[in-house]
């Protein structure tokens, strides 16, 4: 029962504080946004509140499919804005250029060339995002300022084999290499632990208490029992 408070306790805690976190995603122009070319990953996620910053290197392909798995409808495809590619050159073009279509299950883009960069905008909740990996290569995620992973109740990273380190005051997710499939990412803000932590004592005094006030009872009933004459086993 203990176990069980606290874990609706904390689920309470983050639907409370999660309207804090921004209005989500509204699409962007790619006129303006500007785009990290230079990261040491293949696919490099920044996530900020209601949306991700995506750069992937082609690794020799000029197709390359983003879906968004869900539990009840399955794979969804993803509402991409802000598209650009950059050639080895370092020329740089926009969506005018590069091919963006949408199926039931996925959102298929076809690049110009095989060598080079895809970079897009797309929607992110408030406490959460999930990437396509559809390149080989190595990963990274930036979680926005101020959250983390940590703690396995409110944070979860899939897959599980990554490395975590911070820089400029944000959690970096590292993966050497990931061919396919999709990264999860549900964090939380830092300071949700000291919270999550007071429900943790706020759960542990009233079992206390509730263990205090079922023995006072008994040592009561047992004293009406003495006092009555009756047997006391």
């Amino acid at each position: 029962m203990r176990r069980r408070l606290v874990a609706v306790l904390a689920v309470a805690l983050l639907a409370a504080t999660a309207g804090c976190a921004g209005m989500g995603f509204s699409g962007a122009s790619g006129e303006d946004v500007s785009y990290d070319w230079n990261a040491s990953a293949d696919a490099s996620i920044d996530v900020s509140t209601g949306s991700y910053q995506a750069v992937y290197r082609a690794n020799n392909t000029t197709e390359l499919s983003f879906s968004t798995p869900t539990e009840l409808t399955g794979d969804q495809p993803v509402s991409l804005s802000a598209v650009k590619f950059r050639y080895p050159n370092g020329t740089i073009v926009n969506e005018s250029v590069v091919d963006v279509s949408e199926t039931r299950s996925e959102t298929v883009v076809s690049i110009p060339a095989a060598d080079g960069q895809l970079a897009f905008t797309a929607p992110a909740s408030q406490r959460g995002v999930t990437v396509s990996a559809p390149v080989e290569g190595s990963y990274e995620v930036v979680l926005p300022g101020g959250m983390d992973v940590l703690i396995p109740v409110l944070g979860h990273v899939d897959p599980g084999d990554y490395e975590r380190s911070t820089a400029d005051g944000r959690v970096h997710l590292a993966w050497e290499s990931l061919d396919g499939g999709h990264v999860e990412a549900s964090y939380y803000y830092q300071q949700d632990v000291y919270i999550f932590a007071g429900v943790i004592v706020l759960a542990a005094l009233v079992g206390v208490t509730g263990a205090f006030y079922l023995r006072n009872q008994i040592r009561r009933l047992r004293q009406y029992r003495e006092d009555a004459g009756l047997d006391v086993e």
